[in-house]
């Protein structure tokens, strides 16, 4: 049994992708399972979904504690040392990033690594930044575990029509132009010995490292805020000759980022603003627009 845990943020399909995944596994033949663990259930937050795959009825489910396979859809993500958590050494990594040297720096002892700019070949093809196909297209190219042919006959369950045939193109692409890299992995550290040979893992209580979200300025003193500005690959651009200057933008944030600044207009708190898009969706004069941000 293979076991694969798929990494994103809500609103990037990281459900769908496991879920078009699981379809494939069982059109090749095999059987599989799946299920998501969501986090803050807000757009923009951490998304986890778990997947298995084997030739026998698969009995386990509980989520993926070390994964064969990471499935990294979300390039913010991909030097984020909790997202390798119980990774197994030798394993394979399939990452939406530009940047691969960042996971190479982990030293997480991957045998496989395959990288793409899946968000560039999403807005070309779908006209969103929506990674997951593009990404499963990767995945079957990296692992050649599923058959591109069978993932392609798991879209029509999820997409028509024209979004069908935008998807279509852009798993095509994924699987066409992901680069891979083949490691010699190294022998895993003690701490992960330890993690791997662990038949029964211990579940601690959380301990808070950062600040907790709170997106008023009339709260207690007592709750701390965190800059959750840093889930964002997209930021709210303003056109101040279209904008009417309405507020609009700032009723419907869900996090209260849109501020009335000092030229009149209403800008959005970067610190915290999670470039969901709400803004843009709802402003009435179409003054605002999403703008894909450059990940270093």
């Amino acid at each position: 049994m293979g076991e694969i845990r798929l990494h994103g943020r809500g609103g990037q399909g990281t459900v769908m992708a496991a879920e078009m995944m699981a379809n494939a596994f069982v059109f090749g033949g095999k059987y599989a399972s799946v299920f998501p663990s969501f986090g803050i259930e807000r757009r923009g937050s951490a998304v986890m979904a778990f997947a298995r795959y084997a030739d026998a009825p698969i009995r386990e489910h509980t989520r993926v504690y070390n994964p064969d396979i990471l499935l990294m859809l979300d390039q913010s993500l991909t030097d984020n040392p909790t997202c390798y958590e119980g990774f197994k050494a030798g394993g394979v990594i399939i990452a939406n990033t530009k940047h691969e040297q960042h996971i190479i720096d982990l030293q997480v002892n991957q045998k496989t690594l395959g990288f793409i700019d899946a968000v560039s070949i999403a807005l070309e093809e779908t006209g969103t930044a929506i990674t997951n196909t593009c990404m499963l297209g990767a995945f079957a190219k990296t692992t050649g575990l599923v058959e591109l042919e069978d993932l392609k006959k798991a879209l029509p369950l999820f997409f028509k029509e024209k979004i069908l045939a935008g998807n279509l193109r852009s798993m095509e692409r994924g699987f066409n132009e992901v680069k891979i890299l083949q490691f010699s992995p190294s022998e895993a550290s003690g701490a992960q010995k330890d993690l791997l040979n662990e038949q029964d893992p211990v579940v601690k209580p959380p301990t808070i490292t950062t600040s907790l979200e709170s997106a008023w300025a009339d709260v207690s003193k007592n709750l701390l805020v965190a800059q959750t500005g840093e889930w964002r690959y997209r930021r709210p651009a303003l056109d101040k000759a279209a904008c009417k200057i309405c507020g609009w933008c700032s009723i419907y944030c869900p996090g209260g980022c849109m501020k009335q600044e000092k030229d009149g207009y209403f800008h959005p708190d970067l610190d915290y603003c999670k470039g969901c898009g709400i803004c843009a969706n709802e402003c009435p004069a179409h003054a605002l627009k999403m703008k894909v941000e450059e990940v270093i």
